[in-house]
């Protein structure tokens, strides 16, 4: 066999200094022998020529193994409009727009055509807040794709991605949580041993990811295995099993946090009284409360004391302060810590999705039109009425209220709101239009595009105004043709 260097040597110092016959050469080359011009000088250079070919086109070392082809999709494709329109969305960067058009077609039974499929899945990879919407669309095809890409299994719920049988042991880290979680879904126990058999040999980032798992069938079994993981090395391991231990009924955790909490306040006559809490300890700091202040203006007490609020059952509230959370949350609260217990409420109320404290705090006029938290607990016709009622307020309470009522919106708030952009429009008020406007396109029944279009006519056009508003305009027509392909 006739290498390349060999000819290049013949050819440099000439055949009747180095004869050569081409006879062999390599593969992939040998293959086009016949080609070989019968002149040896000829000849060798016809050589030379092909082996550089070859050289450069390179050839597989070793050959690989084709995926299994993907499994057949049951699910009916969109129309290709509507795939058109969702392609549009996603050059056009509406993510809330067309996460929202992706889960009405989940809803109907549709999945994404293929053709889609390589964008939403990098769109999804790179925008988080795209990824519950396309992995409910993927199909089977979509969740066969992203499983060929380190960048894209993220996107794939990990509740429904196929997990091969020996994938803990030999498959890509979603491939492994996919099987962990499958897992415990039949059989909670096990999945918590084989998780805690492994768990040192595990990075902190998979450590982190894993133990979410365990929020599927969270039991007072799991209790001991999470106190363990509130000593690891990794913050973020350490943060996440503070919020299993936060949610389960009846844990050490809990005791320890209602103890916390029952120091800080008591009732005196009608009203509330704080003690600031002590140094933070060790036992605090491995319960998840941190000492230093996450605002300017908040002192290391009153950030603790707020912490402390927060991490406590709401129930105990009513054991020591009495009455239903109306009635508490009224409570005048002595030495001016009234936001500072508040807001511990408020994060409480968040976290546990209590709706009852919600209402109370949505309540007490200084709070209630800011934290947009409280009111997404409520029922959607619920939120829907507040913003009625906050039209007529401030342009940024008005923002806070209308970002906290998502989609589909009645014809009573939409109505509401024409008026309002009206009276903004033909004032030149100090609304945030583009903030506005960009949920407005996103929840607006869609028989209001012509009303938008009209308002967009008659703003002033040094403003602002008739642009945004024709955007609106035009994504609310692509939620209709969409909403339309579906029926």
């Amino acid at each position: 066999m006739i290498t390349y260097r060999e000819l290049v040597a013949a050819a440099t110092v000439g055949l009747a200094q180095r004869p050569l016959s081409v006879i062999e050469l390599p593969e992939p080359a040998g293959e086009y022998g016949t080609v070989l011009a019968a002149d040896p000088a000829v000849g060798l250079l016809d050589a030379v020529a092909l082996l550089d070919a070859a050289q450069r086109a390179g050839r597989l070392a070793t050959p690989i193994s084709l995926p299994s082809p993907a499994p057949t999709d049951t699910r009916a494709e969109l129309s290709p409009r509507a795939g058109r329109i969702v392609a549009e969305l996603l050059g056009s960067g509406s993510a809330d727009v067309l996460a929202d058009l992706l889960r009405a077609a989940a809803h109907a039974g549709l999945r994404a055509a293929s053709p889609l499929l390589p964008a939403l899945l990098s769109a999804a990879a790179a925008d988080s807040a795209l990824r519950d919407a396309v992995s409910a669309t993927l199909g089977e095809r979509g969740r066969w794709l992203a499983a060929l890409a380190p960048e894209w299994l993220r996107v794939v719920d990990s509740g429904v991605m196929p997990a091969a049988e020996d994938a803990w042991e030999t498959g890509r880290f979603a491939e492994r949580r996919s099987w962990l979680a499958q897992l415990r879904r039949r059989d909670p126990d096990a999945a918590r041993t084989l998780l805690a058999e492994g768990w040192a040999r595990e990075t902190g980032d998979d450590r982190a990811e894993l133990i979410t798992v365990l929020a599927g069938g969270l039991s007072a079994a799991d209790e001991s295995f999470l106190e363990a993981a509130l000593d690891d090395r990794r913050a973020e391991v350490r943060r996440r099993a503070v919020h299993l231990l936060r949610v389960l009924p009846g844990s050490a955790y809990q005791a320890r946090a209602r103890a916390r909490a029952s120091e800080v306040l008591r009732v005196e006559g009608r009203r509330i009284v704080v003690t600031l809490p002590g140094e933070l300890d060790d036992a605090g700091r491995r319960d998840g409360l941190d000492a230093r202040p996450r605002t300017p203006r908040a002192g290391e007490k009153t950030w603790l004391l707020r912490q402390i609020i927060a991490a406590a059952p709401l129930e105990l509230w009513a054991e020591i302060l009495g009455g239903d959370p109306r009635r508490i949350v009224a409570l005048p609260i002595a030495d001016d810590f009234t936001s500072d217990v508040h807001a511990g409420w408020r994060r409480a109320a968040v976290r546990q999705r209590n709706v009852e404290w919600a209402r109370a705090l949505l309540d007490v006029s200084d709070h209630g039109p800011s934290d947009p938290g409280l009111a997404a607990l409520l029922p959607h016709t619920e939120r829907q009425a507040r913003v009625v009622a906050f039209l007529q307020r401030a342009a940024m309470e008005l923002v806070v209220e209308l970002q906290s009522c998502p989609p589909p919106w009645g014809r009573q708030l939409g109505e509401a709101v024409i008026d309002f952009l009206g009276r903004e429009v033909r004032r030149e008020g100090s609304v945030p239009v583009g903030v506005v406007l960009a949920t407005v396109a996103r929840a607006l029944p869609v028989d209001y595009e012509a009303q938008l279009r009209k308002l967009a006519d008659d703003a002033p056009v040094t403003t602002s105004w008739p642009r945004a508003l024709r955007r609106a305009a035009y994504l609310v027509e692509l939620r209709r043709r969409f909403l339309e392909e579906l029926r």
